[in-house]
């Protein structure tokens, strides 16, 4: 099987756009890669930081809770000494006009 001279005009462009079609898809293949990899590493660095999150939001739930627990008894000891003033007999009204 020999190749006719009209069989080479046509053979020889189609090699050619042949292998560009094939840099193309490799391009194609390697941009998509790249693309991978940037998602990977933004995934990555959002997990990192919901870690960190959850370790900082539970530490403050924990000071907030110490600091509801100190505000409130605070507040029950200024009622107690509040209820200790109470006089059964006396008003809590002064009156300053003379």
């Amino acid at each position: 099987m020999s190749w006719r001279s009209i069989e080479m005009q046509v053979a020889l462009p189609r090699t050619q756009d042949a292998g560009k079609m094939q840099e193309q898809q490799m391009k194609q293949n390697q941009h998509f890669q790249e693309s991978l990899a940037g998602v990977q590493l933004k995934q990555q660095l959002e997990k990192r930081k919901q870690v960190t999150r959850s370790e900082t939001t539970e530490k403050i739930k924990k000071e907030d809770k110490r600091t509801n627990s100190s505000e409130q008894n605070e507040k029950e000891q200024e009622q107690q000494s509040i209820n200790k003033n109470d006089h059964p007999f006396l008003g809590k009204r002064i009156d300053f006009n003379g």
